[in-house]
């Protein structure tokens, strides 16, 4: 098997994923990591097979005029393999 090597980002994306192991909305996981540019973080993971996408959820967003709508999000969770890797 290949060695999967991660950045400090992926790192800590996926310790926050072990440590709360549910499906995750990548705009809520900016907000609960810190990281701005999550996406290719995830996608990354993704890429290693530690992460996958999960069924899509609508929420309300409001936009920059104050308009309410709702908006389709991907949600993300952890494999096995995710769920097993080890981090130290």
């Amino acid at each position: 098997m290949e060695e999967i090597i991660l950045t400090d980002n992926g790192k800590k994306v996926l310790q926050f994923m072990q440590d709360n192991d549910q499906v995750h909305v990548g705009k809520d996981l900016i907000e609960l990591t810190g990281i701005k540019g999550i996406y290719p973080v995830l996608n990354s993971l993704i890429r290693n097979k530690l992460v996958e996408k999960s069924a899509k959820v609508i929420r309300n967003f409001t936009n920059s005029k104050g308009e309410t709508r709702p908006k389709e999000y991907e949600t993300y969770k952890l494999t096995d393999l995710g769920r097993e890797f080890n981090l130290i």
